[in-house]
């Protein structure tokens, strides 16, 4: 491998920091500038919603990406925070999971399980002692809901790493939004959404949903925009502001990130039905959200935005919509897989709009 500057020898196993060449990392827009497991700057504007911050240091939609023809393979880690969801797993939350294959071929393979209540753990993720040697192409999905201050990729002392299958283009897709844009409640990080669509299209896929927080802020906005080479924008934060809150803030949203990517394709997801739909009051409040959507494209495309989409996300969970979540509102692995799918089609033909498929 040559040149790794974090690596170590323990228990049999030599150990390397996936910051160094020929890991990748990817999923943190910042990470080159800042070397950091981090999906905002680490210095933001006076007065930037402080809790937005604060998630910004978990590490949904983060990845580490290489080949090896490891026999043994194995990760440590050290989190900010030990496991407290109650309506999350440990995996999910605090956990790693591993995908095999080249880019549209990718197989789950295993998961990094961590221990309850502890802060650092060591897991295996996989153990070939015994089959024939052969290159892999590997994908380990970062947690969903924690931050991690320190990973190490352990392999046999004879094993080679080399740099990942490169992506189709450096055009990155960026997703906004809520808790279930950053994945909750996936069993395992591999299962949000937008992780599910990371696997069908060869890009670097970002993940900007601030649990409670996708609130359509000014500073964050002037903070996403920055991002360089968006192939598209998909704004998705209905479920954190009242009708009223949402109506002052999608169009100005929309508005200051055009003014840096006129041509950028962008699409605007309603919320999926949730438990609360069978209340008259709270379903009005729903759709008078989604019309607002709908409504707001429309008006825009008619004002000459002709790179801007809705998708209705009442049907994305499709019809058997309420076996589709843990806890009344976030997705289960069933919600996210139904929610994947619906958007795939809008999504491609969003990439070909921008020229990336």
């Amino acid at each position: 491998m040559g040149g790794n500057k974090g690596l170590m020898k323990e228990n049999q196993l030599t150990w390397y920091s996936p910051k160094e060449y020929p890991f990748q990392i990817n999923g943190f827009a910042w990470f080159k500038q800042e070397n950091m497991y981090r999906r905002l700057p680490k210095q933001l504007v006076p007065g930037f919603p402080s809790r937005v911050n604060e998630l910004a240091n978990n590490t949904s939609g983060g990845q580490i990406r290489f080949k090896t023809n490891a026999v043994k393979l194995s990760i440590k880690a050290e989190l900010s925070e030990p496991a407290t969801m109650g309506h999350m797993t440990a995996v999910g939350q605090c956990g790693f999971d591993l995908y095999i294959g080249e880019p549209g071929k990718q197989q789950y393979f295993s998961s990094a399980i961590p221990p309850i209540q502890e802060t650092s753990y060591e897991s295996i993720l996989w153990d070939f002692t015994g089959e024939p040697n052969q290159l892999r192409e590997v994908t380990i999905n970062f947690p969903l809901y924690q931050g991690v201050s320190k990973v190490l990729i352990g392999v046999d002392p004879d094993a080679s790493i080399e740099l990942p299958t490169p992506y189709d283009s450096k055009k990155r897709v960026l997703f906004y939004g809520t808790s279930i844009t950053q994945g909750g409640c996936a069993s395992r990080p591999g299962m949000s959404y937008t992780n599910i669509l990371s696997r069908r299209f060869h890009l670097e896929h970002i993940n900007l949903g601030f649990s409670g927080s996708g609130k359509g802020e000014k500073d964050v906005v002037l903070t996403i925009r920055e991002i360089e080479n968006p192939a598209c924008f998909v704004i998705d934060y209905e479920a954190n502001v009242t009708p009223e809150e949402y109506d002052a803030t999608l169009v100005p949203f929309i508005q200051l990130f055009r003014e840096y990517h006129p041509f950028v394709p962008i699409i605007v997801i309603s919320r999926i039905y949730h438990a609360q739909n069978i209340i008259p009051k709270l379903n009005n409040d729903f759709m008078k959200r989604r019309n607002h959507s709908e409504s707001t494209v429309e008006e825009l495309k008619r004002n000459g935005d002709d790179r801007i989409m809705f998708v209705d996300g009442s049907t994305l969970l499709g019809e058997r919509w309420h076996e589709c979540t843990v806890d009344g509102s976030h997705p289960n692995d069933l919600g996210f897989m139904n929610m994947a799918n619906g958007l795939e089609i809008p999504l491609r033909s969003s990439l070909k709009m921008a020229g990336v498929l």
